[in-house]
């Protein structure tokens, strides 16, 4: 019986590795799972603050957005050119995507729409200048003649 005794052993033997190897496993996804939480836990309050900063940042720009003497007017003057340069380029992108907004209640609309869908305004669509200025040319180029199809 020697040779069954020394094939139960190394099985025993096989079977504590195993179960050793298996708590190891669990104890390190526990782990796993529990950092995984704390770094998102911290993400979040980051994101909070971030958020703050933000709302905060806003409010000291609308504080500061008439006071032409205050040490960040620069600042606030990039701010207020950036954000018409922003508006331009929406309507532009609004004007691509044929859609525009609703001059009663401001809602995204389709540019062949009659009326609004959210308050029934009758829909008076404005063209942006920058587009039509940009058609013209483009159709003027089209009617020019180059010179390699002459």
């Amino acid at each position: 019986m020697g040779f069954l005794d020394s094939v139960k052993g190394v099985a025993g033997k096989f079977g504590e590795s195993v179960e050793r190897g298996a708590k190891t496993v669990s104890n390190n996804s526990k782990k796993f799972a529990e950092k995984t939480k704390v770094k998102r836990e911290i993400s979040d309050i980051e994101n909070e603050i971030n958020n703050d900063y933000i709302v905060l940042g806003k409010a000291m720009f609308e504080k500061l957005a008439d006071e032409a003497d205050s040490e960040y007017a620069g600042t606030v003057k990039d701010i207020k050119e950036k954000n018409a340069k922003l508006d331009e380029l929406k309507a532009v992108l609004m004007s691509l995507e044929d859609k525009a907004f609703c001059t009663n209640c401001g809602a995204q609309i389709k540019k062949d729409q009659v009326f609004c869908d959210k308050c029934g305004a009758k829909v008076i669509i404005e063209e942006p200048a920058e587009v039509v200025e940009a058609e013209i040319v483009s159709e003027e180029n089209a009617e020019t003649p180059t010179e390699s199809q002459e």
